[in-house]
């Protein structure tokens, strides 16, 4: 059995490569130059490094490869698509053609050029389920008045998110003090933590209709080290619809910081 990668920015590619691995299944990744880890040389069987946003390039090559499954992980700026640098012409031609450019038109955009060429995009979650945990308390304590905070917080957050804006809110003390957009979530954060100061709640939702194979939200040791640097109280985060990585670390650095994380 052969599968496809789509690497983009971070270890969510090396997580699914490893999945694929350890299953006995074999990984032909198409890595983005000068985004992608370059670890997955070391997980993957084959590797081939695709210039960004050269679609037309891509999808030759993925042809010639003939893979019938390959899954879309990881991170590319979406300010990317306002900029336009480096697009070929198939590339504009495709962005030309979309509705608009959220995040979710674009991808699914994506996904239905490279359906034509034969290759069906899956659902990674199969080789990701360890990376979705249960509901519940994952480090510290969900006091009574933080869970007032986070109720607030994640409705705020579930609806950005379906709107296709952005995945995180800072809120305290049940006001919303930064909304993620185009800067993605650190930046939010920097800017969440700026405006409030210190005690200020992370929330992170998904998409009230969450493809799974689409810009999955996703949370690790980075962001806690963020909030925790910044002085924020809490890392909330969507159960069973968001991946967090490495959670020892995570857990490790929330215990420092004596941050509450929560999977709700």
């Amino acid at each position: 059995m052969k599968v496809g990668l789509l690497a983009g920015k971070g270890e969510l590619p090396l997580e699914f490569l490893k999945s694929a691995r350890n299953r006995g299944i074999e990984t032909i990744t198409f890595a983005l130059e000068g985004i992608a880890n370059s670890e997955v040389e070391k997980y993957s069987n084959k590797v081939i490094w695709i210039k960004p946003f050269k679609l037309g390039k891509f999808l030759k090559v993925l042809k010639k490869e003939k893979i019938s499954e390959i899954a879309i992980l990881g991170k590319v700026e979406h300010k990317s698509a306002i900029s336009l640098n480096g697009f070929d012409l198939k590339a504009l031609t495709f962005l030309a053609s979309l509705r608009d450019r959220k995040p979710e038109t674009i991808i699914k955009g994506i996904i239905s050029e490279i359906e034509k060429v034969g290759v069906k995009v899956i659902d990674p979650t199969e080789y990701l389920f360890h990376l979705l945990p249960e509901p519940g308390v994952i480090y510290g304590k969900l006091t009574d008045e933080l869970r007032k905070e986070v109720e607030f917080g994640m409705k705020i957050a579930k609806e950005i998110a379906s709107l296709d804006i952005g995945q995180t809110v800072v809120v305290k003390d049940k006001t919303v003090i930064a909304v993620e957009g185009i800067e993605g979530t650190n930046r939010c954060i920097e800017r969440g933590a700026e405006l409030a100061g210190r005690d200020f709640v992370v929330c992170k939702a998904a998409r009230k209709n969450q493809d799974m194979r689409v810009d999955v939200p996703t949370v690790g040791s980075e962001t806690v080290e963020l909030i925790g640097r910044l002085k924020g109280r809490a890392l909330i985060f969507e159960a069973k619809k968001t991946f967090l990585l490495n959670r020892e670390k995570v857990i490790e650095i929330a215990q420092n910081y004596g941050i509450t994380v929560v999977a709700v």
